[in-house]
């Protein structure tokens, strides 16, 4: 089974696909650089930002996706 696992950068793509990729490799893959990089384009606090680029990898077949 290929499991994929994404670094803070990969996730800040996924979440904020329109951000400065020049800035963002400046960042070195540092949730806390990220989220300050982030910051600027949304209302979240830093905080929830770097909770969000680091928290763990779900595999989609996790209890903890199932809502009925």
């Amino acid at each position: 089974m290929l499991e994929e696992r994404f670094g803070a950068t990969q996730r800040a793509l996924l979440m904020w696909p329109r951000l400065d990729r020049r800035k963002l490799a400046k960042c070195a893959d540092d949730p806390s650089r990220i989220a300050r990089l982030v910051a600027t384009r949304t209302n979240l606090p830093t905080e929830v930002i770097v909770g969000i680029l680091t928290q763990p990898d779900r595999r989609e077949d996790e209890a903890s996706y199932y809502f009925g």
